[in-house]
């Protein structure tokens, strides 16, 4: 069955590196079948660069090999997250400029001031009665 799999693998990989995927999926207890090695080649060579992507998949000491791990842009992006990572700015691209935010009106200073002095007054009575 190995010989197989290295006359499916050889044409385009060439002989010796045929032999060292069967020998590493061998390794891993995962032994690559027939139909398995036509759709590892076919992973191979979506990626336009077939010898490349089957020397990176020995490297990295995967079981199994996609064509998208290979064209994927190197920066990390989560998908769920659309903030993209790219600056120590807290999410801010690095190209945007940090917004500097307006000074607060005056009306807003003593509003806000007035509220924080009834949250401490309810803070401190709540600990007066022996909630909290």
């Amino acid at each position: 069955m190995a010989s197989e799999i290295i006359a499916i693998l050889e044409p385009v990989l060439g002989e010796e590196l045929a032999r060292d995927i069967v020998a590493h999926r061998k390794g891993l207890k995962c032994p690559l079948t027939p139909r398995g090695a036509r759709s590892l080649l076919k992973q191979y060579e979506l990626t336009g660069r077939p010898v490349e992507a089957a020397e990176e998949h020995l490297n990295r000491g995967w079981q199994g090999f996609k064509a998208e791990w290979m064209t994927r842009p190197q920066r990390f992006q989560d998908e769920r997250n659309p903030t993209p990572k790219t600056s120590a700015n807290y999410g801010n691209p690095a190209n945007e400029s940090t917004v500097i935010p307006k000074p607060m009106s005056e009306e807003d200073r003593i509003r806000r001031s007035e509220l924080a002095a009834k949250a401490r007054a309810v803070v401190g009575s709540a600990k007066l009665q022996g909630v909290g």
